[in-house]
């Protein structure tokens, strides 16, 4: 009786290898985008978090009276009170503000005042992810008396 060859089906070894490179090389291409998505996800939730501190000021300027000790003279680079503020989960930031007098056609324009908000991270994520510092620059106008 003849001696019968076992027929043996599948996968050599350098297929196997190859197809595990091929794998590997797909798989950096994915963590790669996650990485991405993860860094845009912290940049837009410190842009969210300065948005709504900016506009949480706003509302404080216009609801201060029209006699405020802030609309006395025009003032630049004062900070706001408050500030730092911290954001659970959202960074740390710092608040700036200036009042300047309005004027239309090189004339004051009578008691009115431009207030120009600039909200900055200080949280050390947003130097890591290569952002520029100034989140939000925001500007309300107010009448004094």
């Amino acid at each position: 009786m003849p001696a019968s060859k076992k027929i043996q089906a599948g996968f050599t070894l350098v297929e196997l290898l190859v197809a595990v490179v091929i794998l590997a090389i797909g798989l950096l291409g994915l963590v790669q985008l996650q990485v991405t998505a993860i860094k845009t996800n912290a940049q837009s939730t410190s842009a969210t978090a300065a948005a709504a501190i900016a506009q949480n000021i706003v509302e404080e300027i216009a609801a201060l009276p029209s006699d405020h000790a802030m609309f006395d003279a025009p003032s630049s680079g004062n900070t706001w009170s408050g500030s730092p503020f911290i954001v659970e989960g959202g960074g740390t930031y710092n608040v700036t503000y200036d009042v300047v007098r309005v004027q239309a056609d090189g004339t004051d324009v009578t008691n009115v005042y431009r207030v120009d908000i600039v909200v900055t991270s200080t949280t050390e994520l947003m130097h890591v992810l290569g952002n520029q510092t100034r989140l939000v620059e925001i500007s309300t106008l107010k009448r004094a008396i």
